[in-house]
């Protein structure tokens, strides 16, 4: 008793109560409704003559409304004590049966409210009218209608009612679109139910009227036609809205989740709370947006990699060894002194002096809309022009080598800086299982010589005059050229430029 007590205490703190409360309402409204109609509208002389000089059939009938309201809590409450169990404690049952339990709930609960339907019509037409076969009749016929209706309008409700439960039971997976009736099959049902049905009481009353069943005046089966027609209003106008609101809400919902992903929100998902076909496209949906989230997770890594625009470029076609002449600017970057520096600090100084090095570097050199193409070490490769093509790539890759002069001159570790221009291979080098992108030229080779060089010159950066000359006008204006040398492994001299102090247009 005392477990039983708890768990109503707990029950009562749930949305279960407000689920109870509605369900039974519309089965007591329809009850009441039913028995008003044919004790008052049907012109039925032995049902009149009957319902006065016995008025045990509204006796009985209350009665067994009470009885019928007790009995469908009780065994609504046994039916679905897993799943109360469940919410209390859910790592102790099987995800497997409380997901199909809760999604068959309101077919259980449209079970429920039938039977009990049922022998409430059987009661009333054995005991209520053993003497009579037309109140019988009436009274079968009227109360089965009216009983089709009402388990109909209980599933409805059931349906969406029980959401929040449904939501919290799929929220992992869902596997099964059969726990619930088809999209087609639900409206059509609700058709049949709610506007069908009532129709249906409209016209056998006009066929026993034409028949002599009931009386002989047809004006006294006006009250009962009437209200048989604003039955079908009302009942069509509840049963279709809610089977509308059953098929819309999930779409709505899908809509704005849609809407906020292309607001760049890529947590965006929806509830699974629908056994059919809708079920299938809300959890469609969240297993799109995880394989989405994925992608982009994958993407990202890639891209710290390989950078961003290589990445982007793997994934949106496929990859084949082989390469394409390109006309780049190349920028190379190498510390100064870092053997020394890894002797006298720990590798954790080392790294970490590292990392605060190059994330300066990328931020600069992502700014003037280059890629960070390889780190060697205490060096790093970047190039503008590859893999999309840059127009003005020498005056881009010149004003990173400069920013970069400006960004790291209060950085502990310095280093040098070199920058040219040229024709190169650009595309993907290595083997069929693992390659890279990357770029191979002379250019390439000049930079690196021009970062040794860098060095040992007053500012540490570098570049050959024939490089200047590819850039603008202005970036031009920002530079000096100086002698020319000879660099290591090349035949032929190489004028060098270097950059010049800010100017007053620089400082304007």
């Amino acid at each position: 008793m005392s477990r039983l007590l708890r768990a109503l205490k707990w029950l009562w703190g749930t949305s279960w109560p407000l689920y109870a409360a509605l369900v039974l309402g519309s089965n007591v409204i329809g009850a009441l409704a039913i028995m008003t109609f044919i004790r008052l509208l049907i012109p039925l002389p032995e049902l009149s003559a009957f319902s006065t000089d016995i008025p045990h059939l509204t006796v009985i009938g209350v009665g067994y409304l009470v009885f019928a309201v007790v009995i469908g809590i009780v065994v609504t409450f046994f039916l679905f004590r897993p799943v109360l169990d469940w919410q209390r404690s859910p790592d102790e049952h099987d995800p497997n049966m409380v997901r199909n339990l809760v999604m068959r709930i309101p077919g259980y609960q449209a079970f429920v409210c039938a039977v009990v339907w049922l022998i409430g019509i059987a009661i009333a037409v054995v005991l209520v009218a053993p003497d009579s076969w037309r109140v019988a009749l009436v009274i079968a016929i009227g109360t089965s209608l009216a009983g089709m209706v009402v388990v109909l309008l209980t599933y409805l409700q059931a349906e969406r009612l029980v959401r929040p439960v449904a939501a919290e039971a799929l929220a992992r997976r869902f596997e099964d679109s059969t726990l619930e009736p088809p999209i087609k099959q639900r409206l059509r049902m609700t058709w049949t139910m709610t506007t069908a049905v009532p129709v249906a009481g409209i016209l056998l009353l006009m066929l026993g009227q034409r028949n002599g069943f009931f009386t002989d005046d047809a004006r006294d089966l006006m009250p009962a036609v009437v209200a048989l027609s604003v039955t079908a209003l009302i009942t069509g106008f509840i049963g279709t809205t809610l089977s509308i609101m059953s098929v819309v809400d999930p779409i709505l919902e899908l809509q704005e989740a849609i809407n906020r992903v292309r607001r760049g929100d890529t947590d965006a998902e929806v509830d699974i709370y629908d056994g059919s076909e809708i079920g299938v496209l809300q959890a469609g949906f969240n297993e799109m947006m995880r394989g989405l989230k994925e992608r982009q997770r994958v993407r990202d890594i890639f891209g710290r990699y390989v950078g961003t625009e290589v990445a982007q470029r793997a994934l949106e076609e496929r990859p084949t060894l082989g390469g394409e002449d390109r006309k780049v600017a190349v920028l190379f970057i190498d510390v100064i002194g870092s053997t020394t520096f890894a002797v006298n600090h720990t590798p954790e100084e080392v790294v970490e002096e590292l990392n605060k090095f190059f994330d300066r570097v990328v931020a600069v050199v992502h700014r003037n809309k280059g890629i960070i193409n390889k780190f060697q070490g205490d060096a790093a490769l970047a190039i503008f022009g590859a893999p999309l093509p840059l127009s003005d790539a020498s005056s881009h890759a010149l004003t990173a080598a400069r920013e970069l002069r400006q960004e790291l001159k209060d950085m502990e570790l310095q280093a040098g800086i070199g920058v040219a221009a040229g024709h190169v291979v650009a595309g993907h080098i290595g083997g069929h299982d693992r390659f890279e992108y990357t770029v191979i030229g002379d250019a390439v080779n000049q930079a690196a010589r021009l970062t040794d060089l860098a060095k040992d010159t007053p500012g540490r950066v570098l570049t050959s005059a024939t490089t200047l000359r590819g850039a603008n006008e202005a970036e031009q204006a920002r530079w000096t050229v100086m002698k020319s040398v000879e660099l290591r492994g090349r035949r032929e001299m190489t004028q060098l430029a270097r950059p010049i102090r800010p100017t007053l247009a620089d400082r304007s």
